[in-house]
């Protein structure tokens, strides 16, 4: 009797001692798998957004090439307002009238068109920097506009992202790259994203900074 229960004792211990480590082990599983969910869902979102505005980005090109036909305007800026206000305008009598229009600019969506509209506050920035006479200045603009222009795109992120991975709060973008429509060597859009998870493991509660980026050519005519 007394063997029989020194051995059930030891099935106890020994099951005390290992059921916890298995535990363990099975938790921090589930986190990697979460770690690397999270990790697919970012890299999807920030390809996927930057695809969409690199494909769509013709049109804009267009514009670009019809707006400085018609003037030479001295602010860098100038073709992006007139441009941003003939798809206005497209756009509103398509619906005004419900009818089919058949212009280009109808159909370029709106991400672009925020694009557009930050690539007006770009030239502007570049044109300060320009004007800028002390290396302390230019620093001054910089913290001041690129902070301003990452958290606009983080709603267009956030839309191409999956929401059952991703939340938009804990989503953030950190660095972008704008294309140039005067240099067709450099028409190229990148966007890099930042997203905090958090591990809620027993006895182990942390944030983990997950970074993800992607870099395409727009789709632009020659030059």
């Amino acid at each position: 009797m007394r063997l029989i229960r020194n051995q059930e004792g030891g099935i106890v211990l020994e099951a005390a001692l290992v059921l916890p480590l298995f535990l363990s082990f099975v938790l921090m599983l589930i986190a990697f798998i979460q770690i690397s969910l999270t990790e697919m869902a970012l890299q999807s979102a920030v390809s996927e957004t930057t695809k969409v505005l690199a494909v769509n980005m013709y049109p804009v090109d267009l514009l670009y090439a019809d707006a400085k036909s018609k003037w030479n305007q001295s602010s860098a800026s100038g073709w992006i307002d007139q441009a941003l206000g003939k798809i206005q305008s497209v756009k509103q009598t398509a619906v005004d009238t419900e009818q089919f229009v058949d212009e280009y600019e109808r159909w370029i969506p709106e991400p672009v068109m925020i694009l557009m509209s930050w690539e007006k506050t770009q030239r502007e920035h570049l044109e300060e920097l320009a004007q800028a006479g002390t290396d302390e200045t230019k620093q001054k603009i910089e913290a001041i506009y690129k902070p301003l222009l990452n958290n606009a795109f983080v709603p267009i992120v956030a839309l191409y992202a999956n929401p059952t991975r991703l939340k938009k709060e804990r989503l953030k973008v950190i660095n972008l790259t704008l294309p140039d429509f005067s240099n067709k060597e450099n028409v190229f859009i990148g966007i890099e994203a930042e997203y905090e998870l958090l591990l809620n493991v027993p006895f182990f509660r942390k944030k983990i900074f997950i970074r993800k980026k992607a870099f395409e050519r727009a789709w632009v005519g020659g030059g």
